[in-house]
């Protein structure tokens, strides 16, 4: 009861703040699994990993199809938005070009369906 307390109070408080529209994105739809602060988990991998995706052939590609981000119930320009907030914030990387609401909308169309095992695929042919 508290727990949910503060949270609700916390939702309001990003909801109100200059940067309500990602940050809010971001805790209503990627901190239950990623953590509030991007460290991840055992099975879900921190944000802050997130940046070098980027520069790994198919990797841009991946972050906007894995399940969590292709599913979100999100507009493709409020995904985009928060793509680019996440990585720059969390990743320690700005997309550049920026992610676009329609580059979005068609990869997220596809959504991964064996997510670890395509990021093992792609950080192995980076590494050859």
């Amino acid at each position: 009861m508290i727990a949910r307390a503060v949270v609700t109070v916390g939702l309001a408080v990003l909801a109100t703040s200059a940067v309500a529209g990602e940050r809010y994105d971001y805790v209503l739809h990627c901190a239950g699994c990623h953590k509030p602060d991007g460290s991840g988990s055992e099975v879900v991998p921190a944000l802050d990993e997130t940046g070098m995706m980027l520069s790994i052939p198919g990797g841009r590609e991946y972050l906007a199809s894995v399940p969590g981000v292709a599913q979100a119930p999100l507009s493709d320009e409020r995904l985009a938005a928060l793509l680019n907030w996440m990585l720059r914030e969390m990743g320690g990387r700005a997309p550049v070009p920026g992610y676009t609401a329609s580059e979005v909308g068609r990869l997220r169309k596809k959504p991964l369906r064996e997510p670890v095992a395509e990021r093992n695929r792609l950080l192995a042919d980076a590494a050859k």
